[in-house]
């Protein structure tokens, strides 16, 4: 097919919608669901993640329209793309790659030490794009889930918290993740998940010290979608007693999703931290796909064997 010339912009607040679809319509083709209306229900990625910062969602316009769409995330020192879905009747004609090619000179401005991506490892298309931008594959993120079984479990909320409290709880919680890696930062994600009312932050103290927490997303509208609590980000204090703290992180996530009356919990792991994978499997905690993280450069950031953090970049 041709290569057409497409405009990449920032996405406006008036096309979210249609941006939505053509995400929904690009993955429902891909995986070849018969209606696309429902893959996924309820969740939502580009509503919920362009009010955290508009500038950081592209779209590329085509004759005047939306017909693509690429995020960015920044956490910290980290960042990470995706999704990028372009209109099915437009793919291969290089709209991806300039897609890309501007999303990667926007990370380039925010001088993070790593970045990352989720894409699927079956599809040779998707890693081949993401090479040309210098991400290389590293190894595979299990997409995970289960029923919550757990009722209750200790934790306290960010949203119970006052303003001032809020504060303090985010310096607390880039305390820990900056423990585990160089300028690890998930605030934004926190502070944007209580203003959006997308779900909770559930905090685990140790005294006066943070030992862990977890981003959850509830139900639909958010990126969870219907009945389904999603993980988004949970971190352990490194140490001798992390897979303790990690065990009460998933059980504190199960007795959330029970108090929502939600009927799933859905979490993904790269399958380097390979101490956590197995820990969640036996939690009970199940494999619905696999996909392959990619980095640039190609190194592991914190996908460490002994690293007790949940994420999977989608």
């Amino acid at each position: 097919m041709p290569i057409v010339d497409a405009v990449i912009r920032p996405l406006r607040e008036s096309e979210l919608t249609t941006a939505s679809a053509i995400c929904r319509l690009a993955f429902a083709t891909f995986l070849g669901a018969a209606d696309p209306e429902n893959l996924w229900p309820g969740r939502e990625y580009i509503r919920t993640r362009w009010p955290a910062d508009p500038s950081a969602c592209l779209a590329a316009e085509l004759n005047g329209s939306v017909v693509g769409s690429n995020l960015a995330t920044r956490w910290g020192a980290f960042a990470f793309v995706g999704p990028l879905t372009i209109e099915p009747t437009l793919w291969n004609q290089g709209i991806a790659q300039q897609l890309m090619c501007a999303t990667t000179d926007l990370i380039d401005s925010w001088d993070v030490s790593a970045v990352g991506l989720f894409t699927f490892a079956q599809s040779p298309g998707h890693i081949h794009l993401y090479q040309k931008f210098g991400f290389w594959p590293r190894f595979l993120t299990a997409l995970l889930a289960k029923p919550p079984m757990v009722q209750s479990a200790p934790f306290t909320s960010y949203s119970e918290a006052t303003d001032s409290e809020r504060v303090a709880i985010i310096d607390a919680c880039r305390d820990l993740t900056d423990s585990i890696y160089d300028g690890l930062d998930v605030g934004s994600d926190i502070r944007s998940v209580h203003e959006q009312q997308l779900g909770e932050t559930i905090l685990l103290w140790g005294g006066t010290s943070l030992d862990g927490f977890a981003v959850c997303h509830l139900g639909a509208g958010t990126e969870a979608g219907v009945q389904i609590c999603y993980v988004k980000f949970a971190a352990a204090r490194p140490g001798p007693g992390a897979e303790r703290v990690f065990g009460r992180i998933l059980a504190a996530c199960e007795a959330l999703a029970a108090q929502h009356a939600l009927q799933r919990v859905e979490a993904g792991v790269n399958v380097g931290r390979s101490q956590a994978y197995r820990t969640m499997l036996d939690w009970g905690f199940r494999a619905d796909s696999y996909g392959v993280s990619m980095h640039r450069p190609d190194s592991p950031a914190y996908n460490l064997r002994d690293v007790y953090i949940v994420d999977d970049l989608r």
